[in-house]
């Protein structure tokens, strides 16, 4: 057993919201049963069925801290794995045809107590452009809640929504920040959605970007989870 993770496999499939990029070609993207487990607690992840050619046969290889080691490999479209230590997972799917051929897609989690938590959903548009909607989840009594979204080399930004955040465009350091006036109270949902424009072919596609905030007074900052690269 691979230290801070524990794999299993669920026979079901678990039914889950997945974004998957319309497209004829057979593509990679899953789902967890949450993107902020509690250390110790189980996470189930489903493939996205639609996402798959009908009739293929695939493989299913899981590593689930993306360190290059395969953690699970099944020809089950579930698997479960356990956190037990809190932090920042990168969770990568590789999915292999009969034929040996590859998709991957990873996803970001973040493991462990926190008072507020990002998810970044990602779907590409018919014109190329690329929406992307990040939502934060709060838990906590929240001052101050931040976002920081870096911007890939090569593309650039318009804002859609706000959501009634203030927002500045850093180019110095080549990232959009956005931040919230009022206190955050556990159970609102504040959602920022912007879009990405490629400016040439050969352009970076990860994506990155922090949640931060101050609760009592104590600064507290995390990784945005959920897509970590245009698909």
């Amino acid at each position: 057993m691979r230290r801070g993770i524990r794999i299993g496999f669920i026979g079901l499939l678990i039914a889950a919201a997945s974004v998957c990029a319309a497209s004829a070609a057979w593509v990679a993207d899953f789902t967890p049963s949450t993107w902020n487990p509690a250390v110790g607690d189980v996470v189930n992840f489903s493939v996205c069925d639609s996402c798959l050619g009908a009739g293929a046969v695939y493989r299913y290889l899981w590593d689930f801290n993306n360190d290059g080691v395969v953690d699970a490999e099944t020809d089950s479209t579930s698997a479960a794995c356990t956190f037990n230590a809190s932090g920042f997972y990168e969770v990568k799917l590789t999915i292999r045809d009969a034929g040996g051929r590859e998709q991957t897609r990873t996803k970001g989690i973040v493991a462990g107590s926190m008072p507020a938590y990002g998810i970044r959903q990602v779907i590409l548009q018919d014109d190329g452009a690329v929406f992307v909607s990040t939502t934060l989840i709060v838990t906590a009594s929240t001052a101050a809640p931040f976002l920081v979204e870096k911007v890939p080399a090569g593309w650039q930004l318009e804002v859609v929504d706000a959501g009634g955040a203030v927002t500045k465009m850093n180019s110095q350091e080549h990232q959009l920040e956005v931040g919230w006036l009022s206190q955050a109270e556990p159970g609102d949902e504040l959602v920022f959605t912007y879009r990405l424009y490629s400016n040439y072919a050969s352009q970076t596609k990860t994506l990155s970007g922090e949640i931060s905030g101050y609760v009592s007074g104590s600064r507290f900052a995390s990784p945005v989870c959920g897509e970590l690269a245009v698909p």
